[in-house]
């Protein structure tokens, strides 16, 4: 019998986890976990408690991994178990909050399968521009971007899990 795999959906947040992360996504998605890659928190154990504060009040489980690690963790949280007693639980998603395009680029490029990608609250920084909403990009963030929808994937900004996806522009 071959693996199910649950549906793997990723999110660019600078914030990474809060609160709409752990209410308004967890509703739409069903995800039981979150699993948030990034070199830097992996590090922070103060900024994961403050985190894990709204992942406890969601109900759910919080992994922080290096972006290295990433893949493994989220292939290993994927495959849907079947018990006995089968329930819409085991078929459940697998939610990635990413701080850049670049670290879903990098897990994408390390062999994870992405169902979607959105992105929101991508900061205003120097030689960045507004593409929408608070969406600031630059070049290498549009490339970032295009070779995660040669994957197949694709890829949209969106501000909650309710509201209108707006196309990546080509270019800046």
């Amino acid at each position: 019998m071959s693996e199910q795999q649950k549906k793997i959906v990723f999110r660019v947040d600078n914030r990474l986890v809060h609160g709409q992360i752990a209410v308004d996504w967890k509703q739409a998605y069903q995800f039981s976990a979150i699993i948030v890659p990034d070199n830097q928190l992996a590090q922070d154990k103060l900024n994961q408690t403050l985190m894990k504060m709204a992942i406890r009040a969601a109900d759910l489980k919080g992994y922080f991994v290096s972006v290295e690690e990433a893949p493994d963790v989220i292939r290993k949280l994927s495959v849907v178990h079947q018990g006995l007693l089968a329930d819409n639980r085991s078929k459940d998603s697998v939610f990635v909050v990413c701080r850049t395009p670049a670290v879903v680029r990098k897990i994408v490029e390390g062999g994870v399968t992405a169902d979607s990608v959105t992105l929101w609250n991508m900061f205003k920084q120097p030689k960045k521009k507004k593409i929408f909403g608070v969406v600031y990009m630059d070049e290498s963030d549009i490339e970032d971007v295009r070779a995660i929808e040669k994957t197949g994937v694709s890829v949209a900004i969106q501000e909650t899990p309710y509201s209108k996806k707006i196309t990546v522009p080509q270019k800046i």
